[in-house]
């Protein structure tokens, strides 16, 4: 059973020294997730729709980031970690969506910087084992939503930077998917544009960067067209084959409109993600 799960209530009274004893570090996650979810419900213990989207997506993104890990062969404090850091990702979309009542970051706040600064002043840093674990987790958080990773990152980083950022997508992917297919979508993207259409600025800066941000998506071809351009920024070799399982990459190429400039794009994605 996930330890965080749906159902009411469950906050441990000033936490009790005795419940961390003998727990692995994703497991103290779990519980202090768990508990902090929690604090976002409502006075009869439900969360909003949008928050429990949010708390299932954490820990899809924590297995899929494990499955990664294990196809990679990671063992010990290094999938350790890196699931962890899964696991807290978006610590940031909680306060984010409680403050603003949206998950733009255009019209709100960076999440991946409010994620960091709420880990860093809340978690219980102390019961976690690991030289440096603390600021990898916190780099991963505060980067896994920036368009590109720094050049800089010092080596033990980099691969929890990079394992977030592709179990993130992978759910992202399945989740816009499941919304479009339902009809859904305006559920889970209220200010997208319904049209067949690209933006201009999309084109040129895909065109320019060979990725896309969301500060240039207007419509739902624009949204599943930077969804594509991700493909240029997986990480890892079980990202590609669980995607490619999925069917992910031909279902996003046959709902996207047909464009002389985004059909090359096009192209150069799927050639790359074979």
């Amino acid at each position: 059973m996930d330890l965080i799960r749906a159902g009411g209530r469950n906050r441990m009274a000033g936490k009790p020294k005795g419940v961390w004893i003998g727990l692995g570090n994703m497991q103290h996650a779990e519980i202090w997730l768990r508990e902090y979810i929690d604090s976002f419900r409502s006075g009869e213990g439900t969360l909003h729709p949008l928050i429990e989207v949010k708390r299932v997506h954490s820990i899809r993104v924590r297995d899929n980031g494990a499955r990664i890990a294990d196809e990679l062969g990671w063992e010990g404090g290094l999938r350790d970690t890196a699931v962890t850091a899964c696991l807290l990702h978006d610590t940031g979309r909680f306060p984010q969506f409680r403050d603003y009542g949206t998950y733009y970051d255009g019209a709100s706040v960076d999440h991946g910087n409010l994620g960091e600064k709420v880990l860093r002043e809340k978690f219980p840093w102390e019961v976690l084992e690991g030289i440096g674990v603390k600021e990898t987790i916190l780099e991963a958080v505060r980067l896994h939503n920036k368009k590109i990773l720094p050049d800089t990152l010092p080596e033990t980083l980099l691969p929890v930077a990079r394992i977030v950022r592709d179990s993130d997508k992978i759910d992202v992917f399945r989740l816009v998917r499941r919304h479009v297919e339902e009809g859904r979508i305006h559920d889970l993207l209220p200010r997208i544009e319904i049209t067949n259409e690209y933006s201009y600025d999309l084109l040129k800066e895909l065109g320019e960067e060979g990725c896309g941000s969301y500060r240039n998506v207007r419509t739902l071809a624009d949204f599943l067209l930077v969804q594509l351009s991700w493909v240029f920024d997986l990480n890892y070799r079980p990202s590609f084959r669980i995607l490619e399982e999925d069917g992910v990459f031909s279902w996003i190429a046959g709902h996207l409109p047909p464009h002389r400039e985004a059909d090359s794009f096009v192209s150069a994605a799927l050639e790359y993600a074979r």
